[in-house]
């Protein structure tokens, strides 16, 4: 034999199995950064549009900066809160519970019609 056995398995095998392992880790890797550095590129746009939109709206208002901080900081608190509670365990949760309360309601409301 020209390669070692393991429990069935040549060497040569096990190093391929390794590598192909160690190339999806990497491919993981490389994604994750990637993705990582898109969603701060995205986030530094934002923040620069949010501060050129101020500037603007302080110019044509005349309103003090910190009041227009305020203002966005309030908006912001508005939005912001619906988006993560939807994606969180919580969210998912209420969802879920309240889908169930309504269906048992529902069960309920009909049984009674029946008797």
């Amino acid at each position: 034999m020209a390669h070692s056995q393991i429990a069935g398995c040549s060497v040569s095998g096990l190093k391929v199995m390794t590598m192909n392992k160690e190339e999806k880790i990497l491919k993981e890797i490389r994604r994750r950064a990637l993705t990582r550095a898109d969603r701060r590129g995205r986030e530094k746009e934002n923040r620069q549009g949010t501060r050129f939109t101020l500037d603007a709206l302080q110019e044509v208002t005349g309103l003090p900066r910190p009041k227009l901080e305020t203002i966005a900081a309030n908006v912001r608190a508005f939005y912001e809160p619906e988006e993560r509670d939807f994606f969180s365990v919580k969210g998912q949760f209420l969802m879920v519970s309240s889908g169930l309360v309504l269906t048992c309601l529902s069960i309920w409301a009909f049984i009674r019609l029946i008797l």
